[in-house]
Formats: C-alpha cells, sequence, structure tokens
C-alpha cells in the first residue's frame, strides 16, 4: 500500500522529535520510531482506529502513539496521514 503524507503531517513529524530533541535525543529517537512503526502497522491493515470528523469538516480516523495522535485517511491502495497532533494541543475535530 502507498503511503502519503500531506504537508501538515510532514510538519508535525518534523517539527516533534525535534522539539523532544533537544530535551532528550533518547526520546526523539524513540518517537521518530513508534510513530514510523504506527504508521507501517496501519498500511498493512492490522487495526483500524474511529472515525473522526476535523473541523474543516473532513473525515478520517485516528490511532494514538502517546502523547500524539496520527490522524489518516484510507483508500483501496493508499493510507494518507493527514496530521501527526499532540494530543494535549487544541483539538482538530469535532
Amino acid at each position: 500500500m502507498k503511503v502519503s503524507y500531506t504537508e501538515e503531517a510532514i510538519a508535525d513529524i518534523v517539527e516533534a522529535p525535534a522539539y523532544l530533541n533537544d530535551r532528550s535525543p533518547t526520546a526523539a529517537s524513540n518517537l521518530d520510531a513508534e510513530i514510523s512503526q504506527c504508521v507501517e502497522r496501519l498500511a498493512d491493515h492490522e487495526f483500524e482506529g474511529p472515525i473522526s470528523r476535523l473541523r474543516s469538516g473532513a473525515i478520517v480516523r485516528s490511532w494514538p502513539v502517546p502523547p500524539f495522535r496520527i490522524y489518516y485517511q484510507r483508500t483501496a491502495d493508499e493510507l494518507l496521514i493527514v496530521r501527526v497532533y499532540h494530543q494535549t494541543r487544541r483539538p482538530i475535530t469535532r
């Protein structure tokens, strides 16, 4: 299955470990690995998260990778990662 990322998701994935790296390089590396592993498992259809509606109106599914939540959309041949959003921030869902 093809995995694609929105520009926002790419920024999220770059910023989260960079922020953590200043405090704990090990934690940053672990977070990066956990997010990557979760995306791979989503692409392999190992699990499916609950459906949510973003404030924009888009319908997505999500899966937690504490303290983040991966928001994604799936088609027959593509997994689109919409956001990798820190769960303590203002919700992006309705």
